[in-house]
């Protein structure tokens, strides 16, 4: 019924108008034929018929409108927090179920005759919630999907068009590499080593949809160490890095904490007996925590912090909804950045 574009096309609206013409006249005849009954019986059975039909409509209004807001404040939170089977989120339904029980066992002023039928239909009522929450979640999730399929395929063609011949570039640091050391330039080749990694990690793992916590740890501290390589002794005495040494087995989307930490290189590095730099990464309670706090140079004013920090915003708003931290603190002097985000303990 859909066109290449993914919308109806006029054969289709046509079909559906006419069939919906053709239903809305066959309903008006048989509600004709079922209210003759009530009409002949006067207006109180028509009055009566009214009132039970407002009571269906008014139940599924309330119905559509406790799914809506189970969906809004419960449901998403709950889910995002990646909790094995989502257990906390069954624990709600099974409360739910008590309270919408003992709601109609109020209503019915706690008639004993009638538990069973207010056990039935207080479980029906939640069968009906949940049911009707994750039809409303399914366009948002498609929605979510599929941007996070665009955004990995942007990435992907970014990153094909930035390796110009990764084979070419990799032969070409291994002669550089080899040469270092024939000078006796090991400081030299040890920085080419690292770099050599950095770029095979952005190769082979930037595609994979998670990585280990100790590969990225690993890659960020490979970058961390060749940027201090070009700082001046005096710079390199104000960084600071505080990086643990030992982590559990934990997964996550590789290159979501660079960003940050090159963003700090780039734009607070400067000559001046002001300049510092501090970077802290821990894992606490199953999330990843990163602060960083750097000066700011008076010269330069506010350059912004780049596509780089920007595009890892948008990742982090996708992956994990409200489920991250993301706080920014900005004054005329010092930059400050708290991250934290779950991580995982599968791939």
């Amino acid at each position: 019924m859909y066109g290449q574009s993914g919308y109806w096309n006029k054969a289709s609206r046509y079909l559906f108008a006419g069939i919906s013409l053709v239903l809305l006249g066959y309903w008006v005849y048989r509600w004709q034929q079922g209210l003759v009954p009530y009409a002949a019986g006067g207006g109180a059975d028509l009055a009566g018929f009214i009132r039970w039909l407002l009571g269906y409509v008014f139940l599924l209004a309330v119905i559509l409108g406790a799914a809506w807001l189970n969906h809004r404040l419960l449901y998403r939170k709950l889910l995002s927090r990646q909790t094995p089977l989502h257990w906390a989120y069954f624990s709600w339904l099974l409360i739910l179920w008590w309270i919408l029980f003992e709601l109609f066992q109020n209503l019915n002023g706690y008639a004993t005759e009638i538990i069973i039928e207010n056990w039935f239909v207080s479980l029906l009522c939640t069968l009906l919630i949940a049911v009707l929450t994750l039809a409303i979640d399914q366009p948002e999730s498609r929605r979510k999907r599929a941007e996070l399929e665009q955004d990995k395929m942007e990435a992907e063609l970014h990153n094909l068009r930035a390796q110009l011949h990764p084979h070419f570039l990799f032969n070409t640091l291994n002669t550089i590499y080899s040469e270092a050391l024939q000078e006796d330039q090991e400081q030299l080749a040890t920085l080419i080593a690292e770099l050599s990694g950095l770029l095979r990690f952005s190769f082979k793992h930037a595609k994979q949809a998670r990585v280990t916590l100790h590969e990225e740890v690993d890659f960020l501290r490979r970058y961390i160490h060749l940027q201090q390589a070009r700082l001046t002794s005096a710079q390199q005495q104000a960084v600071q890095i505080n990086i643990a040494d030992e982590f559990a087995e934990y997964w996550l989307p590789p290159l979501l904490v660079i960003p940050f930490v090159e963003n700090a290189f780039v734009h607070g590095v400067f000559d001046g007996p002001d300049f510092f730099l501090q970077i802290e990464l821990k894992v606490q309670d199953d999330y990843l925590r990163l602060q960083i706090a750097n000066s700011r140079p008076v010269k330069k004013g506010t350059s912004g912090t780049g596509t780089g920090v920007s595009n890892t915003r948008q990742r982090l708003e996708r992956l994990y909804q409200n489920n991250y931290l993301l706080v920014e603190d900005r004054t005329p002097d010092i930059y400050r950045l708290h991250l934290k985000f779950p991580l995982s303990l599968s791939a």
